[in-house]
């Protein structure tokens, strides 16, 4: 399993894997040899057959697509805003999740302002005792925390089947590094969430640790064109992950494309699961305010704008699909009102919207002259009482942003 670690070009490299293809024939019964990873690109594939020695085998390729998965990038965000839009992120969605950081220093920092936010939390690195660890991995797993915040060192071998979201804090440094860790939610098939969080120093960090390891190399007395390699290798996965995180097209498609996924090219042009499909807007920091380089909040919790517009935007989707209210009620076992809300929403922030699909052209005439400008715009009860019983709140709600977009 892991197969792609014994590939130079693959993100999890161990040298000593390339020992596996002498050691099979050693065995008094040779075994059959079957290879798996979840995580290769097809230059991957091929190097995995040809260190292992295999030859002419069966290769199956399942397909990378898990639809239940939604991906999600916010960009440049200043350290302390980071911690804000996880903890808000964590708040916000219910079920346990996994927090990725880069350092392990920022692992504990992270743990600790969760802790001090009401969300139970511990870091998870390498840095830490082998009892510990495992300790930690087994509370989460038995949900006696929320959340996990880790370095990569946490995962390999964890199936904890119902993470709802896995958020990285820090672009991490290949896009099979991101694609595993963030696979590593809603492995039951229910939805779930996969956020990463970029900040402009990510990229510059990993520079530092790339180039700490080609001076490693060297000093191992690696030959300057191994060395080479590897570092154009480790360079070559970092702008990829730069792209994806940039780009302005599906993110999903940007994934699938480059782990070579056979349907890839029957897929949609808009998937519907990413930040850039979904024409996601993410929520202004207003809630609460940095001072001293801790987060300050108001004394209130506000709902999460960032998990209310998620919420809206599944409604738009269907929407867009053509479905009407009352089906996209049933479809997502909410009340018709709350889609009217959600779609009014929408609408007065700038969504495009067919009005008549909701409300008739005769509704409409009624709520005008309701809201002529003897009236103006008043109380909705007001208006409510002199359009009857035939029209409802959610519907004259409608109406009153189209007005007030001038439209």
């Amino acid at each position: 399993d892991e197969a792609h670690c014994v590939s130079q070009w693959g993100h999890d490299f161990r040298p000593d894997y390339l020992f596996i293809k002498d050691y099979i024939p050693m065995l008094k019964n040779r075994p059959i040899v079957a290879a798996f990873t979840a995580t290769a690109t097809p230059e991957v594939k091929d190097d995995i057959i040809e260190r292992l020695g295999l030859q002419d085998p069966d290769v199956y390729v399942r397909g990378f697509d898990r639809p239940n998965l939604k991906f999600f990038v916010r960009e440049n965000l200043r350290k302390m805003e980071r911690a804000k839009e996880a903890l808000r992120i964590a708040k916000s969605i219910e079920g346990s999740g996994i927090v990725y950081a880069i350092t392990r220093k920022e692992t504990e920092q992270l743990a600790k302002f969760f802790k001090e936010e009401g969300i139970k939390a511990a870091a998870y690195h390498a840095g830490m005792t082998n009892e510990r660890r495992s300790r930690i991995q087994n509370e989460f797993m038995e949900n006696k925390f929320k959340v996990i915040v880790a370095t990569i060192a946490f995962g390999m071998g964890v199936d904890k089947a119902d993470i709802r979201f896995v958020i990285h804090v820090g672009m991490p440094a290949s896009p099979e590094g991101y694609y595993q860790e963030a696979g590593r939610a809603g492995r039951d098939g229910e939805k779930s969430f996969c956020i990463l969080l970029h900040s402009k120093s990510d990229a510059s960090l990993h520079n530092f640790f790339i180039m700490s390891g080609k001076n490693e190399m060297i000093s191992q007395g690696k030959s300057w064109e191994d060395t080479k390699k590897a570092i154009d290798i480790r360079y070559g996965r970092l702008n990829k992950m730069k792209e994806y995180v940039s780009h302005s097209s599906c993110r999903r498609k940007l994934l699938l494309e480059y782990f070579g996924d056979p349907a890839v090219k029957e897929s949609a042009e808009n998937c519907g699961g990413c930040d850039v499909c979904m024409d996601f807007k993410w929520a202004k920091y207003s809630d609460g305010e940095e001072e001293g380089g801790k987060v300050k909040t108001k004394s209130k919790p506000r709902k999460s704008k960032a998990k209310e517009s998620m919420t809206i935007m599944e409604t738009v989707k269907l929407y867009q699909q053509k479905y009407s209210a009352e089906k996209i009620a049933k479809a997502r076992s909410l009340g018709i009102s709350t889609i009217y809300n959600h779609l009014t929403q929408w609408y007065a922030e700038g969504g495009e919207l067919e009005i008549e699909n909701l409300v008739s052209k005769e509704q409409e005439k009624i709520i005008s002259e309701a809201m002529d400008k003897k009236h103006g715009f008043q109380k909705l009860k007001e208006i409510k009482e002199r359009v009857g019983d035939g029209i409802s709140y959610e519907q004259i709600r409608l109406i009153w942003a189209k007005k007030k977009r001038g439209a």
